[in-house]
């Protein structure tokens, strides 16, 4: 039995399907028959060769593609269930991650698989084994151990298509930056990133979401999401008056959570100035660092580096690192002891709820499991507030980096 595979040739050109015999999947493997299969805005960027210090130039017959779902066609030996311990079979609906953490290292152990420094990815060059690799093809060849979920039969193929992408980076970074119920958010940029932030931050219980774009179409898109304020920037044409803007509508105080969609780096100071004392910056590319003066609200250092997944506490204030394929750092505008004080409870610093490898099983939880999860989450961040202190506030960067303006 053969399957086809799409094949880029050459930057910018037409895809050749080719034809490659389909394997028998290995024991502990899983072959799935794609029924969808989604166009990232980084697949668009690869395809106009804006990344060649990644792919090559020119390209080596690139494959690629990893929004996707679809049924499982043969199950190798020894597999019976998927990683939430479901019953698995031939013909189930199922989404899947498309990297490889290795599930032993540190990282891994913590539960931030994302953030796993020898994760690997499927080759994306044609005519290599097992062939099928991404997701422009008849056919999905899921390595042994690879993360698996069915798909509810109420959720369609077009709505699990992305949760592996898009949903997932905007769960974990959200979760991550500690979003709550009755919190106030604004959202930088209301593309596919940025419209699933709303989405979610509706869901999580948001009780104020300020988006700002500068198409009118998105704006409205982000409206039908659930933004209670769409800022144009053809109307606020200078940062003072974004920012002014946005502590208009706070009463003053600025927001609890900043979530930037964008992916430009002078998007970042603009975001620390519109929110309440403290902030965390999560961000899906290189680690921001950053801390702020406690009148000027500006930064007084901002520097890029990598962030290793192991939460840091201070006294008085935390910051937090790296998301699922990034790095999160808490923010303190006010000025005090540097000094390193031991680490809170586990529950303070991780979130019990699903995140990173199986954010794809939050987005198709049913309602009861991922209320569960909610209540979990509170729980948790009730044992990180102290008595007589003013909760922290939070800003969540999770970069969209090539997907914002493909």
């Amino acid at each position: 039995m053969k399957g086809r595979v799409a094949v880029l040739p050459a930057y910018g050109g037409k895809f050749e399907l080719r034809e490659y015999p389909v394997p028998d999947p290995e024991p502990g493997a899983i072959l799935v028959k794609l029924t969808r299969a989604g166009v990232c805005g980084s697949d668009l960027h690869i395809w106009r060769g804006e990344m060649k210090e990644i792919y090559g130039s020119p390209p080596r017959d690139l494959t690629f593609g990893h929004e996707m779902c679809g049924r499982v066609e043969r199950l190798g030996a020894g597999v019976s269930v998927d990683s939430a311990g479901q019953p698995l079979r031939e013909g189930d609906r199922v989404t899947f991650l498309y990297f490889f953490p290795c599930g032993r290292c540190p990282v891994c152990l913590r539960d931030e698989m994302g953030s796993c420094p020898r994760k690997a990815r499927a080759n994306r060059v044609a005519g290599t084994a097992p062939y099928f690799n991404n997701a422009y093809g008849d056919y999905y060849y899921l390595r042994p151990g690879g993360f698996i979920f069915h798909i509810p039969d109420e959720v369609s193929d077009d709505v699990a298509t992305p949760a592996n992408c898009a949903l997932a980076q905007v769960l974990y970074g959200l979760t991550r930056a500690g979003l709550r119920q009755g919190d106030t958010a604004v959202i930088q940029g209301a593309g596919g990133l940025g419209l699933n932030a709303v989405a979610v931050a509706r869901d999580m219980g948001a009780d104020r979401i300020i988006v700002l774009d500068r198409v009118a179409s998105r704006l409205e898109l982000a409206r039908a999401f659930g933004a209670d304020h769409a800022l144009s920037l053809a109307d606020l044409t200078t940062r003072e008056r974004r920012i002014q803007a946005v502590m208009d509508l706070t009463g003053g105080f600025g927001a609890d959570v900043v979530a930037d969609f964008v992916g430009y780096p002078d998007v970042v100071p603009e975001g620390l100035k519109m929110l309440r004392g403290g902030a965390v910056i999560s961000r899906s590319g290189p680690s921001l660092r950053a801390t702020c003066s406690p009148t000027t609200r500006r930064p007084s250092s901002v520097a890029t580096r990598d962030w290793s997944p192991r939460p840091i506490t201070r006294r008085g204030r935390s910051r937090r690192r790296s998301p699922s394929s990034g790095g999160t750092a808490r923010a303190s505008r006010s000025s005090g002891s540097s000094r390193t004080s031991s680490r809170w409870p586990r529950s303070a610093t991780r979130s019990r709820r699903p995140t990173g490898c199986g954010a794809a099983a939050m987005a198709c939880a049913s309602p009861a499991l991922r209320s569960r999860w909610r209540a979990e989450r509170t729980d948790a961040s009730r044992s990180v507030d102290r008595p007589g202190r003013r909760r922290r506030g939070a800003s969540a960067e999770a970069r969209a980096g090539p997907c914002y303006d493909a």
